[in-house]
């Protein structure tokens, strides 16, 4: 075989290495995940970058456990945002992190760290170590970024009384008498020492020196303003600011308005007329583009009052791989919640795979085998009887009917709505009273597995007010839920969280169902009962994607087609690539004559 030939079959033996190592990304960073992105300032975590990123670390964290579809989680998450593009300065103290436990993937580490709530913020001191128990300190929800700044800094207060954050400018505050002693104990190499006047409880002072940390030989010192020191320096209003050089030249920078960034201001302007030079930080520009709508993202569905099966199978999906198994341990009252979860699925889902109706029976059989599961065996359960019962779901689940203009929008919420619409109303259409049971599961697998703390909250305060247990009949179960829905759509009507191409209204709209409504807009009942059953039984769920165009249909290809086409396509070019110089060569080849004792060659 020629020197070339084997160059060939060497390319064939290599290329699919080199390509893969060109694609595959080991360490675990992404730049966005669920409802963050790294332009947001927050590191994104991951099931395969959280140890890595997390343990071990020479600064703090402070690491928000969320959920992408929870709507607390979204209304908060323009807060978290805004509190870490304002203390982008103390990167090197502390930063904030994000992992969407919505991610499969990151299921595991969410119940290691005990999650149960979303959001859940947790402190993460600097050098932390993996053990058990170790889930980091819990910090209190806030309503604005402005308190959840000022708990954070108080639990920075904290830590470094404990003896950490000794890297961290020095929070403790201190009476003084005179300058001198107030410049006693600093760095020898101290330019210029910012004296911040202010009570105990204040937090002013702690901020300016994080926001300015990473000044060389300057620092920010805390006095009470009830010291003499106050009084020499003629303060007559707090919190109190003062400049005072190695010289023990001083200059009383207080101004008007005594907001943090006016004192920073004021602390900038003083140093830059003393020409001094600033530190290059190197950070990104926090200016977030608009959202862009895609085509795809633009594209609706054509009856929005439609059931795909596609929306019921991803939520299902989403609820057995990552709600039922993001408690650390089952038992009692929620393994019973996820028991009747199961037995009203099994009975009451319009199947249309009998794998997948053996699978949910199967699960629900297994469960009751035991008195207590931890999450990581159920976990291992539902992936080892998926195996057993495959295939079980679409390889291709995609949200239809509630598909948002955005990935932040809609989804797996709106998917559970529907799922138990449907419920609701393929159980009124067999024979017994299975309604009210199907209205006592949601409420358990919402006050247990649901993945938004507040609407879980919210739904069980409604449960309560509208005597959801009371209802003892499958024509009232339909119209529960219903009412219900309504009623949220209704509180969260111009939310945060609404879709703003998907409004939430009353349904069905009069342009839906012109016969619901009587005289002066109140309800029809005997016709919005029979709309919501010719809506979810199950003769009108439609098959996934049969009613798309032809132009948005999924490609004939699988993805290891295309994979593998173009593998080939890459291939054939190096061929012809090596083709055409092998020709060259050959053609401008020449032979040379070497002298040597023998004589021509």
């Amino acid at each position: 075989m020629t020197m070339y030939r084997w160059n060939i079959l060497a390319l064939l033996l290599i290329a699919p290495s080199l390509i893969n190592c060109a694609v595959i990304v080991n360490d675990g960073d992404i730049d966005e995940q669920g409802l963050y992105s790294k332009s947001d300032h927050v590191v994104i975590l991951t099931q395969r970058n959280f140890e890595r990123r997390v343990y071990g670390q020479s600064h703090a964290a402070v690491v928000q456990f969320y959920n992408s579809y929870c709507g607390h989680c979204r209304a908060f998450a323009p807060k978290f945002k805004s509190l870490a593009a304002e203390i982008v300065p103390w990167r090197n103290i502390i930063q904030l992190k994000v992992i969407d436990c919505s991610v499969e993937e990151n299921n595991e580490i969410c119940r290691e760290f005990e999650v149960m709530a979303y959001p859940s913020i947790r402190y993460i001191h600097e050098h932390y170590v993996k053990g058990n128990g170790n889930v980091g300190d819990r910090i209190i929800m806030t309503d604005t970024a402005e308190k959840l700044k000022a708990q954070l800094i108080n639990k920075m207060h904290t830590e470094q009384s404990m003896g950490r954050l000794a890297f961290a400018p020095k929070f403790d505050i201190t009476s003084y008498a005179t300058y001198a002693a107030a410049l006693s104990g600093v760095p020898f190499d101290t330019s210029y020492t910012f004296l911040v006047f202010e009570n105990e409880n204040s937090t002013i002072g702690s901020e300016l020196a994080l926001d300015i940390n990473d000044y060389k030989q300057v620092i920010v010192k805390r006095v009470y303003d009830t010291s003499e020191l106050a009084v020499v320096a003629g303060l007559t209003h707090f919190p109190g600011l003062v400049a005072v050089h190695s010289t023990l030249d001083t200059t009383n920078l207080t101004p008007k308005n005594t907001a943090k960034q006016n004192l920073l201001r004021a602390v900038n302007t003083y140093l830059k007329s003393k020409h001094y030079t600033f530190p290059v930080r190197d950070i990104a520009d926090q200016d977030v583009l608009p959202y862009e709508h895609s085509d795809e993202n633009n594209q609706r569905t054509s009856d929005s009052d439609t059931v795909y099966y596609s929306d019921l199978e991803k939520t299902l999906k989403t609820s057995l791989h990552t709600e039922i198994t993001r408690h650390k341990s089952l038992s009692g009252e929620a393994l019973n919640a996820l028991l009747n979860y199961l037995d009203v699925l099994r009975t009451t889902f319009p199947f249309k795979n009998n794998n997948l109706k053996d699978y949910i029976e199967d699960l629900y059989n297994t469960l009751q085998s035991r008195n207590q599961w931890s999450g990581s065996d159920i976990y291992d359960l539902v992936k080892r009887l998926e195996t057993a019962h495959a295939p079980i779901f679409n390889t291709q689940l995609e949200y239809i009917g509630c598909k948002g203009s955005q990935s932040k929008y809609r989804g797996y919420t709106c998917g559970l709505w529907t799922l138990f619409h449907t419920l609701t109303v393929n159980a009124a259409q067999k024979s017994g009273t299975k309604g009210p049971k199907v209205l006592a599961a949601m409420h358990g697998y919402v006050k247990h597995f649901f993945g938004c703390t507040e609407c879980s909250e919210h739904f069980q305060a409604m449960a309560a007010r509208n005597r959801l247990f009371d209802v003892k009949e499958n024509d009232k179960a339909v119209l529960w839920l219903w009412i219900s829905h309504n009623e949220v759509n209704l509180r969260l009507a111009g939310d945060i969280t609404e879709d703003p191409e998907h409004p939430k209204i009353q349904f069905p709209s009069v342009s839906k169902c012109p016969e619901c409504r009587l005289a002066r807009g109140a309800w029809n009942l005997p016709a919005v009962y029979q709309y919501l059953q010719n809506l979810y039984g199950a003769a009108s769920i439609q098959e996934y994607r049969r009613a798309r165009s032809a132009a948005s249909a999924p490609s004939p290809f699988s993805n290891l087609d295309i994979g593998m086409l173009s593998l080939l396509y890459i291939l054939s070019f190096l061929i012809l690539i090596l083709v055409i110089k092998y020709f060259f060569t050959k053609r401008f080849y020449r032979k040379r004559h070497y002298k040597h004792g023998m004589g021509k060659v």
